[in-house]
């Protein structure tokens, strides 16, 4: 057999790997991959916004201390200004009580005065209305900062949850990955084997070939079977025991004999035909050693040509027996499955 370019190989692995895998589950795992991606990224810039948001918060915290500060400050000038109120009613009622020795002051300075204590009383006034406005901006200020270190908590407690999923992604997509690569390899070791074991066999009787992440040997019947028969040919049964020599060193791959034919004769006729030369053909591989659990046996008649049936020669290319040999995808449904 000629060997393909290794162009044409790597564009094979592509495909294998594109198909190998259940289409919807890988599908929807990378799409979780992807919104996970994105909420990852909304999050960290959420975690920006909150690291802003701590920004804010010192800084009002800051401002909250100077207020502290200044409500301090008139405390201390409230006090003092009650202090000078007790002081100007204390000489007030002094005034009052020697009113009898004052009558020789004039009405000015007793209407001075008590335009004096007046004012003084609404200075008064105006500080226990600005502590008291003070007071209640200290207050709304606190409530703001607890309202933004809960926010703070609860974003910090949503990035630990995130980051561990996404943990667990990265995780099973790396085994994901592992095990595509360990079946490439394994599936092209295998048709390297199995190409080396088939070379003294011509094109037009015996072909190789890859599709679906699957290894199809296919056997015409002019290699294996008369014209109507299921008795095979001795050159077909040593093509089939070289194939079981193969699979004989790669106990982890599934076999699936499958019968054609063309679209002579009856649909009942064909189905039997095609179903006794699969049969034969598992009854030589099996009896080689190869685990009768790991081949499957079927016929399809002439419901799968790989041609027209128009033609000799294409009706010809229909009358084969295929060989199909499958990796095992235990391992990668489970990692799909977690």
């Amino acid at each position: 057999m000629k060997l393909l370019p290794r162009l044409l190989m790597a564009f094979l692995a592509i495909l294998i790997l594109a198909s190998c895998v259940p289409t919807k589950k890988y599908a929807a795992l990378e799409k979780d991959s992807i919104m996970n991606k994105r909420e990852r990224d909304s999050l960290r810039n959420a975690l920006d916004k909150n690291r802003f948001l701590k920004y804010d918060l010192q800084r009002m915290e800051d401002q909250m201390e100077k207020d502290k500060g200044k409500y301090t400050e008139l405390e201390d000038r409230l006090s003092a200004l009650s202090q000078n109120n007790q002081d100007l009613l204390f000489r007030y009622n002094q005034l009052l009580s020697q009113n009898g020795e004052l009558l020789s002051v004039s009405s000015d300075e007793k209407l001075t005065l008590t335009e004096e204590l007046a004012a003084k009383q609404n200075l008064l006034d105006q500080k226990e209305r600005e502590l008291s406005n003070l007071a209640d901006n200290l207050k709304q200020q606190e409530l703001d900062v607890q309202r933004i270190r809960e926010q703070l908590l609860l974003k910090e407690s949503e990035l630990n949850n995130v980051d561990g999923k996404f943990s667990d992604y990265e995780r099973q997509l790396q085994e994901l990955q592992t095990v595509l690569q360990d079946k490439d390899a394994k599936l092209l070791a295998l048709r390297q084997s199995i190409n080396k074991a088939l070379l003294g066999f011509s094109d037009s009787d015996l072909s190789i070939s890859e599709k679906n992440g699957k290894i199809y040997v296919s056997l015409s019947q002019n290699l294996l079977f008369a014209s109507g028969s299921d008795n095979i040919d001795w050159k077909g049964k040593k093509a089939i025991m070289q194939v079981a020599e193969v699979l004989n060193t790669n106990p982890d791959i599934l076999v699936n004999v499958e019968g054609h034919t063309d679209s002579d004769g009856s649909p009942s006729s064909n189905w039997d035909l095609s179903v006794r030369r699969a049969t034969a053909v598992v009854k030589i591989i099996t009896g080689q050693g190869v685990d009768a659990k790991r081949v499957t046996a079927s016929g399809r008649a002439f419901y799968d040509p790989i041609a027209p049936n128009n033609s000799a020669n294409n009706k010809a290319r229909n009358r084969r027996t295929e060989i199909i040999l499958t990796p095992k995808l235990d391992q990668l449904y489970e990692i799909i499955n977690q």
